[in-house]
């Protein structure tokens, strides 16, 4: 079965960006500063357009979040047959992993082992950039 990519999945997205330039043009106008809380971004706006560029992020991120997680097939009707001679493909499982930092400290997940060992790595990795960056700019 083949799940296409629909169109109205790039809503969310799109409204995601908006609100994204929405607050960047706040920030040069002087209705909103953002401010770096140890490692999460937080913007505080005093206008219109610091508001509306704070709601369309929200409501980017939720239609992002609905619209990509809804998996329509593709309907069958005429002319969508196989044709008889090649054998039905056989899905392969999905492998899937991330790394969290919490901090300087990262958090890895994965769908089986050697996929979480590879986040592993990649979280050391990364670490050990951020590590060498920060030390970097201390002695500088």
């Amino acid at each position: 079965m083949v799940v296409p990519v629909r169109p109205v999945q790039f809503v969310g997205p799109a409204v995601l960006v908006a609100g994204l330039l929405t607050l960047a043009l706040a920030v040069s106008r002087g209705e909103a500063s953002v401010y770096l809380l140890l490692v999460i971004p937080a913007v505080v706006g005093t206008g219109p357009l610091a508001f509306l560029g704070i709601l369309l992020v929200f409501v980017g991120l939720l239609l992002t979040s609905f619209l990509w997680s809804a998996r329509v097939p593709i309907p069958s009707g005429p002319g969508t047959e196989r044709p008889a001679e090649t054998p039905p493909a056989i899905p392969r499982p999905r492998r899937w992993g991330g790394v969290i930092f919490l901090g300087p400290l990262p958090l890895v997940f994965g769908s089986d082992p050697q996929m979480t060992r590879t986040m592993l790595l990649l979280g050391a990795i990364l670490f050990l950039a951020l590590l060498a960056l920060t030390v970097a700019l201390l002695l500088a």
